[in-house]
């Protein structure tokens, strides 16, 4: 989902005259703090253990990145992302709960069976003790790059939201050196 967001900012952001390189001039201090924290929860995927702990663990520090960086333009929406995403998460003990009505009624069967099966790690089936439900992935969301629907989370929009907004906007500007 977020790969269509990046695309579409940077489609934007280059309709609007905006260079790359007005990417690489922007003031991003904890930038190193969110690809920590995106790295960490790769390795949990890929099998670091304890999964909860790397995986909140990760999410965490993408968190505290975003709101370390808040006075960039489009990181409050991806700030707000981020926290509702790790809410959700901590809540339901590190995994993000699905509708599995919705990845149904998208016609995404297959998921809906690696879904009952508990093939994913980092994901589990809303159910009647699901804290905050409505902040899981209960949104459908049509990916145009991979012409099919996926099941997102309000966070998910919000971060996605924030990445594009960041894109169009830092790609546009050129910073004033000192």
């Amino acid at each position: 989902m977020l790969v269509d967001f990046i695309v579409v900012g940077l489609i934007w952001g280059f309709l609007r005259g905006g260079k790359l390189r007005n990417l690489s001039q922007v003031d991003f201090p904890f930038l190193w703090v969110i690809i920590l924290g995106f790295g960490i929860e790769f390795l949990a995927l890929a099998g670091l253990q304890p999964f909860v702990v790397f995986n909140l663990a990760g999410r965490g520090l993408v968190l505290l990145g975003a709101l370390l960086n808040v006075r960039l333009y489009g990181m409050k929406s991806m700030s707000l992302g981020a926290s509702l995403n790790f809410l959700v998460i901590a809540l339901n003990g590190g995994k993000m709960p699905v509708s599995l009505e919705v990845t149904s009624w998208l016609g995404l069967q297959k998921y809906v069976e690696l879904l009952e099966n508990n093939y994913y790690p980092d994901y589990t089936i809303i159910s009647s003790s699901t804290l905050l439900p409505f902040l899981g992935d209960v949104l459908p969301y049509f990916s145009f790059l991979f012409r099919r629907f996926f099941v997102a989370s309000l966070g998910d929009y919000f971060l996605g939201i924030g990445v594009m907004l960041f894109l169009v906007y830092h790609l546009r500007k050129e910073e004033v050196k000192a």
